[in-house]
């Protein structure tokens, strides 16, 4: 079937309540989960507190076990039931924010009851230190495990069938954002529409009967196109009844973490942080790369060492290669890598791409090939597992790079940037960054650009531990490596 065929679109009749998911399905699951987590966490405290003071008085912190629900009480308040399209990274600071003011509210009801010396401060710390990471772990299996059944997502019908529309549907056929787009509503016939999308099932009219039937409970308004008065006359006709409704504007590019409404006059205004400009998270950032990359190069001189001597026994060379690379307000500096290629690397790739004049495309799309003749045996497995990369970590130490940023360019790269070089330019680049935990070499050139657009537009402390939490499983999977 190509991807403009003519369907006839499905009606009203075939979408029933049966079909169909409710919100309270994830908010119930993702609030077990939640309680799991933390009961798990406050359990191991207690049990290896117990390992070193056998005299600890369990009976007393069995009956304080009911105020983990303190908790999620806390994580209902910042919208985390069931966590609509909510990004990965403000998941986290919300979690993060909502465990640490319940212990903060606990701390002080101690203090003023006088009897924080009931408390052991090691159950406290312990519990507030891998409370977050165990919720999110658990919220992150839950969504694995229920994703695919169709009572787990919330239903939403998508207002407009334009591209605007057809886009929001891709973007939504994963459903662990928590929405599950089930039609589409036209605004005018339509002779065509992507087959592998979700049907146009009626006109926008018909909106109000599904939202009485109980087929859908959350409605997308993506019809950017249309004068704000229309939208206006559009959500007061048609979007009656739906507990939720999701505005799409044609702001495309722009900073979307982070965005607070605000009123002015009756008029509503989008307040973008400009995270760049706040000195406090800069001066967290670069602290974070500081520790950590001393950290790890301490922790790595043993691979280090069996790295370089495998290099050197397998090939000859140096062990460290340092490439030209642009950063920071366009200042050049050498990355350091550990060599994978042959020395005589550029003769050995211009003698290839003669040979196999096919592969020529691929080179001036990528800058990179798939099968490349001049890695050795070593470097391809260095590269796998980006191993080939912790040199950089001196880099970091040193200011020209950070942990998490856009990926270091060389100059032919910089046209390819053209106008979002000086975005570019703003920020450190990374060690990892969006594009390597999104696929890495498996994205297009254009994807890859589009990918440090969003991370420098989205910049937050919270984005940064998120990249490098994803870090770890696609280095350990090795997909797209090459």
């Amino acid at each position: 079937m190509s991807a403009n065929t003519v369907l006839s679109p499905p009606r009203l009749d075939h979408l029933t309540r049966s079909t169909v998911a409710h919100s309270p399905s994830a908010s119930v699951c993702l609030m077990f989960s939640d309680f799991l987590a933390l009961a798990a966490v406050f359990c191991l405290a207690i049990g290896t507190k117990h390992i070193f003071n056998p005299n600890l008085d369990l009976k007393f912190y069995l009956e304080t076990f009911p105020a983990l629900l303190m908790f999620l009480v806390a994580f209902s308040s910042q919208g985390l039931y069931p966590a609509l399209l909510l990004h990965p990274a403000e998941e986290m600071r919300r979690v993060f924010h909502s465990i640490t003011a319940v212990f903060l509210v606990l701390i002080a009801a101690t203090f003023l009851r006088k009897s924080g010396t009931d408390y052991s401060r090691y159950v406290l710390l312990l519990t507030w230190t891998l409370g977050s990471p165990a919720v999110l772990l658990g919220r992150r299996v839950m969504r694995k495990l229920l994703s695919d059944k169709s009572w787990w997502p919330v239903s939403a019908v998508v207002l407009g069938a334009g591209p605007a529309a057809q886009q929001v549907a891709r973007s939504l056929r994963n459903t662990k954002l928590g929405v599950r787009i089930i039609g589409l509503l036209e605004e005018d016939s339509v002779s065509s529409r992507n087959y592998d999308l979700a049907p146009i099932v009626g006109h926008i009219s018909e909106a109000p009967a599904i939202c009485a039937r109980g087929v859908a409970r959350y409605a997308i308004v993506a019809m950017p196109h249309r004068s704000a008065e229309e939208i206006r006359q559009i959500v007061q006709e048609h979007c009656r009844g739906f507990h939720r409704i999701l505005i799409m504007t044609d702001l495309f590019g722009m900073c979307c973490l982070g965005i607070s409404p605000r009123e002015i006059g009756a008029h509503v205004g989008l307040e973008i942080p400009q995270r760049l400009s706040f000195l406090i998270p800069r001066v967290v950032k670069r602290s974070l790369d500081i520790i950590v990359s001393a950290i790890l190069l301490l922790m790595l001189v043993p691979s280090f060492l069996i790295i370089c001597i495998a290099i050197k026994l397998t090939s000859k060379g140096p062990i460290f290669f340092g490439h030209l690379r642009h950063g920071r307000e366009g200042k050049s500096f050498r990355a350091l890598k550990f060599r994978t290629m042959v020395t005589n690397a550029d003769q050995i790739l211009h003698v290839h791409l003669e040979r196999h004049p096919e592969l020529l495309r691929e080179w001036e799309r990528d800058h990179k090939l798939k099968d490349d003749p001049r890695i050795t045996g070593v470097g391809r497995w260095l590269r796998r597992y980006s191993l080939d990369e912790l040199p950089q970590l001196l880099n970091i130490l040193v200011g020209h790079m950070s942990l998490v940023g856009p990926r270091p360019i060389v100059q032919s790269e910089i046209a390819r940037y053209a106008d979002s070089y000086d975005l570019y330019t703003r920020v450190t680049p990374g060690l990892t960054g969006l594009w390597q935990v999104s696929g890495r070499n498996n994205t297009t050139y254009k994807e890859r650009i589009a990918f440090d657009e969003y991370y420098i537009r989205n910049w937050s402390i919270w984005m940064d531990i998120y990249i490098l939490s994803c870090t770890f499983q696609a280095v350990f999977h090795g997909k797209g490596a090459y």
